[in-house]
């Protein structure tokens, strides 16, 4: 049984893994075609990805090139 840690990363922390512009993720995202931010605190004003979204994100396009 795998174990899944829930951690909210920042937009550094998800632009190490993807090295992607702040508004091309924010078009993405518009798209429907990368995770949307959640907030970190009800009300507040920061907000992060979930960790497992955007590692099944990086899965997704590794298997999608793979079967190219």
């Amino acid at each position: 049984m795998d174990i899944i840690i829930k951690r909210i990363l920042r937009f550094k922390d998800v632009q190490k893994l993807i090295p992607f512009s702040r508004s091309y993720i924010y078009n993405l995202i518009s798209q429907g075609r990368f995770p949307a931010q959640v907030k970190l605190v009800e009300g507040g004003r920061g907000a992060g990805w979930w960790e497992h979204e955007i590692q099944e994100y990086l899965d997704k396009r590794h298997a999608d090139h793979i079967t190219d």
